[in-house]
């Protein structure tokens, strides 16, 4: 993003990385709720989850904006003086703009927390990442079994690889597949 980029491109960009972390955010509560918890997917849990991470990223882009400003208007109470340089005045735009982009971002993410369809976006695609997720672990694991046919004891502990493919490969498969009632 070099210095020609808009405040608005930045705001944007910011708002796209934001909405990844949120949605990684919600994936992993989906996985430890589905694995540990043995909890099916309720949108509107996952929604409120959402929800509040949204505007918890809000309030820091807010906190940032006040954090900037009062850096800069530090730097400018040398307006004046022989500290007040070239270097000086360009810091003093860039905190101006940083700050803006921090206000800007806080709006779109409380933007998006209160609309449904976007949250619904984010739920989507945070449920389909977690499905992913537990099948590729499923795959890895299944695998791994496949090999152990070869191993002297294969036989000896059958029984127990049952046990944990009923009892927990499949417990988990049907966690990541479970409807969206």
């Amino acid at each position: 993003m070099g210095a020609s980029a808009s405040t608005g491109r930045m705001s944007e960009e910011g708002l796209l990385i934001t909405l990844s972390a949120v949605r990684m955010s919600v994936k992993n509560s989906i996985i430890v709720k589905a694995l540990r918890d043995n909890v099916n997917f309720v949108q509107e849990d996952y929604a409120a989850i959402a929800r509040a991470e949204l505007h918890k990223l809000s309030k820091r882009s807010v906190h940032d904006a006040e954090r900037v400003e009062k850096q800069r208007k530090r730097l400018t109470k040398f307006k004046g003086t022989y500290s007040y340089d070239d270097d000086t005045r360009q810091d003093v735009k860039l905190l101006a703009r940083r700050r803006k982009v921090y206000e800007q971002l806080a709006v779109s993410l409380n933007e998006v927390a209160e609309s449904d369809e976007r949250v619904a976006e984010i739920l989507a695609g945070a449920q389909s990442d977690a499905a992913a997720e537990i099948v590729g672990a499923l795959s890895t694991r299944l695998v791994e079994q496949a090999r152990v046919a070869n191993e002297p004891d294969y036989g000896f502990l059958r029984e127990e690889r049952m046990r944990n493919l009923i009892e927990i490969d499949l417990a988990l498969l049907k966690a990541a597949h479970s409807p969206e009632y």
